[in-house]
């Protein structure tokens, strides 16, 4: 694991979660970050993207200087996690744009933000950060606004999925092996199940059980964090369900606003 991807829109709590990024680029010992941003506006009135209008080049311009300012602001972080940092913007529809972007630049994780109110409620509803999330090839870090930038000692897996395929092993592998953290594991399935499900990956961490209670699964996993203190939680989303409905905003808001936790979510699907 070479790369990250940090996307940014300039907001504070985008400034936040680069922060705690390239902090974790620097625990899982990630050479290069580059830190993203895509320009492109939607026509209103229609489902159809087009590209935001350009005069002389000047947002291409007017974007790079704005990258080039977070760049430096984000120095000291850089520095002292040894990550060296790039900046790139481009005229594109990020969802459209990500896995081949993540290709070319052999990114093996992409780092969002996401804050308050009005962007939690419309993380899963139909906003460009629920589109990439759900595209995705790449492992995605949402740091909620509210997240502490600190080392990862400990991390809470939890998943509905009940069979895991070797990209996803893998990949988990590449966390906890780089990692070491204490382990626990939620079980988020509707019926207690027996611990056979259980990747060895996992089983090589001695970790802890829990399971949540039907129709309080988010309530559960978030209270079990809380609890451990636990510095992130790990999911496999079948479909995305557990993650969406951390945020669903039939959950209360409060839960979500204090977990202070962020979620590393391995895509489950096989492209």
């Amino acid at each position: 694991m070479k790369s990250m991807l940090i996307l940014t829109d300039f907001s504070d709590a985008a400034f936040r979660a680069a922060e705690y990024a390239i902090n974790f680029a620097g625990q899982l010992g990630i050479e290069k970050a580059i830190l993203y941003h895509a320009y492109r506006t939607i026509a209103q009135g229609t489902d159809f993207w087009v590209p935001a209008p350009k005069v002389d080049n000047q947002i291409y311009i007017d974007t790079m200087e704005a990258l080039g300012l977070l760049h430096d602001q984000l120095e000291n972080v850089r520095t002292a996690n040894q990550v060296k940092l790039e900046i790139l913007a481009e005229d594109a529809f990020l969802p459209e744009r990500i896995n081949s972007l993540c290709k070319e630049q052999g990114v093996s994780l992409v780092a969002m933000g996401v804050s308050g109110k009005s962007n939690l409620d419309s993380l899963f509803m139909g906003s460009n950060t629920s589109q990439v999330l759900k595209e995705s090839d790449c492992t995605v870090l949402i740091v909620p606004n509210e997240t502490v930038v600190k080392p990862v000692e400990s991390v809470a897996f939890a998943t509905d999925v009940e069979v895991f395929t070797q990209p996803v092993l893998d990949t988990l592998a590449t966390f906890l092996n780089s990692l070491k953290p204490g382990v626990y594991v939620i079980d988020t399935s509707v019926d207690k199940r027996s611990n056979d499900w259980i990747p060895d990956v996992l089983k090589a961490y001695q970790p802890q059980f829990f399971h949540t209670k039907e129709g309080d699964v988010v309530k559960g996993a978030l209270e079990f964090a809380s609890q451990h203190k636990v510095s992130m939680i790990i999911t496999v989303p079948q479909q995305q369900s557990f993650l969406s409905s951390i945020f669903h905003k039939s959950i209360s808001k409060e839960l979500a606003y204090n977990a202070r936790l962020p979620l590393l979510s391995i895509p489950s699907k096989e492209k």
